[in-house]
């Protein structure tokens, strides 16, 4: 096996053990109820795991799905993962519903978001979720009509898009 590929699977496996130690912290409100911890940052930032990676339908779809534990298990259950971290990871995940975390959407029934139509856009998803630390710290994120618009607008950096009520507003 060549040098450099043995280095990258070395630091994969020591990444994921990492990853797994850091997995100990007191999870943040919305997830108490679940007695299941997650990091974005340790997902995102260390292992560099893209959001569409846990939350389907985020680049293509309208909505962006919330994982099952079934999705959590099938990363931490290969091979190169096992650790301490696994073995309480696997024990919070038995006794968790299968769906562990729900985000109820702050958005009113009325509005419409689409998650693909803003990736195919090149929107970041922090643009809209604030950042990672956020979410991790318990913070969601808190969108107003006025940030919509300003990014609509072109005001944040993004060509001008749709403005007219109905586009968003059913």
């Amino acid at each position: 096996m060549k040098k450099g590929v043995l280095l990258l699977i070395m630091l994969f496996i020591s990444a994921l053990i990492f990853a797994d130690y850091l997995m100990a912290p007191e999870p943040p409100s919305r997830t108490k109820k679940a007695g299941v911890s997650f990091l974005h940052a340790l997902h995102g930032d260390s292992l560099g795991l893209s959001c569409e990676m846990c939350h389907a339908g985020s680049m293509v779809g309208q909505r962006a799905y919330m994982p099952s534990k079934q999705d959590c298990m099938d990363c931490h259950r290969l091979p190169l993962t096992e650790s301490e971290g696994i073995v309480a990871l696997d024990s919070s995940l038995k006794k968790a519903p299968d769906y562990p975390w729900s985000v109820k959407s702050r958005l009113p029934a009325h509005v419409v978001f689409h998650h693909g139509v803003h990736a195919k856009a090149n929107v970041s998803c922090e643009v809209c979720h604030s950042n990672e630390s956020d979410w991790d710290r318990g913070v969601p994120p808190s969108v107003s009509m006025n940030e919509c618009l300003a990014c609509h607008r072109g005001e944040k950096g993004f060509p001008p898009a749709a403005t007219d009520c109905a586009s968003c507003h059913r």
